[in-house]
């Protein structure tokens, strides 16, 4: 159990913790210079890296939400220099790990049981240190596993963060056919679900069945002997993180990595209804024999039939090039209160930007392409405040720039459009609200 060494690390945490306000003014200050830098497009220097790296290792130590966010950056190419991107990878994995000593006391708190009985073996030295939790190397029943452990009090910071990201929230909608409160308010839902590690263990094995008869698609099976709100025990898969697997493989290896996850990505939204909304790199295992380990289903958000039902149609609106269907299709999302100040041709090239990759037989995703959907979305665009955005359409969203954005790294030609036609023809068969260990 812990000991006065191990409150001092409490104390220590909770004191990074609690200046969460100061370090947040330091991050956006670095975020902001390194935006106006790639704004104005001088040319990446040492000073971006430097900066970068300061970045990454502010987010790193105050975990949580922060951290998060700082993960979501480094794989959104094109927002801040590539030096930036490439020193932010880190929080991926994480580099400044929480003390075991503090970690296992949350694992014998959870199980009212000594470590030493609830595994056989345990290794000390994290695989992985996340925005919520540590993951580890264990066996149990003579099998490795792995083992998620969370970090302490680290659901009062987020519910600290989401209060004042309401509030800021507000403010930003002003003005704006944007709820703003009601999009805090749905992200504060998926991340305090994201640490009860019992949820997303339903929501893992509820993917891990759906994906069974697929042999390019493999999610760890839970080991529910050993997991509760806080620790979360899974199958153990090894294999090589992105970069390491980008750096190394074939084309024709990357071009089946990047099948495998658009199938998983297009096939959960419309032929489960359901994704897992933390696509980041850090959350993909490569194994020696080409499938695609998918790992980290804190973060799911489920959807509304009749909401899917209307973003099906628009899309396939798009695909097909249907012009003349657009404004109708658009209309019937509710996503434009008042059509006529609304730009229509403005919002169809956009589209057309998006889908791109789809609406030809073959296509390769590339850094300018995310650049160039990153400008629609930027204040030039007349429809930014226009658009009623449902809470549901900011996961799809993040869902599509976030596979576009690993895509581009694996730089691969692909016919992407035959697999998201493939799953826009799946029927919907929603995931289970629990699934049943």
């Amino acid at each position: 159990m812990a000991d006065s060494s191990d409150d001092d690390e409490l104390a220590e945490i909770n004191h990074r913790w609690g200046r969460r306000v100061i370090s947040t003014v330091r991050i956006a200050s670095s975020a902001a210079r390194l935006a106006s830098r790639r704004l104005l497009r001088r040319q990446a220097s040492v000073t971006d890296q430097v900066i970068g790296e300061k970045l990454a290792a502010e987010l790193d130590e105050m975990k949580g939400m922060a951290m998060k966010l700082g993960q979501i950056i480094s794989y959104f190419d094109g927002i801040l220099p590539e030096s930036t991107h490439a020193a932010l990878r880190s929080l991926q994995r994480g580099a400044k790990p929480v003390a075991f000593s503090v970690m296992s006391a949350v694992i014998e708190s959870a199980f009212e049981a000594p470590l030493g009985e609830l595994f056989e073996e345990f290794e000390h030295v994290p695989v992985a240190a996340a925005s919520i939790g540590q993951v580890y190397r264990a066996r149990f029943h003579g099998v490795d596993v792995a083992v998620k452990v969370q970090y302490p009090n680290v659901r009062k910071t987020f519910e600290s963060d989401t209060k004042r990201l309401r509030r800021l929230a507000g403010l930003a909608s002003l003005a704006t056919a944007v709820d703003g409160h009601a999009i805090a308010d749905e992200l504060r839902a998926r991340l305090l679900e994201e640490c009860d590690y019992e949820q997303e263990a339903r929501h893992q094995e509820a993917f891990a069945a759906a994906f069974a008869q697929d042999p390019r698609i493999v999610v760890p099976n839970v080991v529910w002997e050993r997991t509760r709100g806080s620790v979360l025990t899974t199958a153990w898969h090894p294999g090589r993180d992105f970069y390491a697997f980008n750096d190394a493989a074939s084309p024709e290896q990357r071009a089946a990595a990047a099948t495998a996850l658009v199938q998983f990505a297009y096939r959960s939204l419309y032929g489960r209804a359901a994704i897992n909304a933390d696509p980041h790199p850090g959350n993909y295992l490569f194994p020696a024999d080409g499938t695609v380990v998918f790992l980290d289903f804190g973060c799911v958000r489920r959807f509304d039939l009749d909401f899917l039902e209307r973003e099906r149609a628009l899309t396939k609106v798009v695909l097909e090039d249907r012009r003349d269907d657009f404004r109708d299709a658009v209309l019937a999302t509710g996503m434009v209160p008042k059509p006529k100040r609304f730009d229509f041709d403005v919002y169809w090239e956009q589209l057309c930007h998006h889908y791109a990759p789809y609406r030809v037989p073959r296509y390769r995703i590339t850094l300018e392409h995310l650049a160039e959907a990153m400008r629609f979305n930027g204040p030039s665009n007349p429809n930014v405040r226009r658009l009623a955005i449902p809470p549901q359409w900011i996961w799809l969203q993040r869902l599509q720039f976030g596979l576009h954005a690993v895509l581009a790294r694996l730089d691969v030609e692909l016919a992407y459009g035959d697999i998201l036609r493939n799953a826009l023809a799946e029927p919907p068969r929603p995931l289970p609200v629990r699934f049943s260990a």
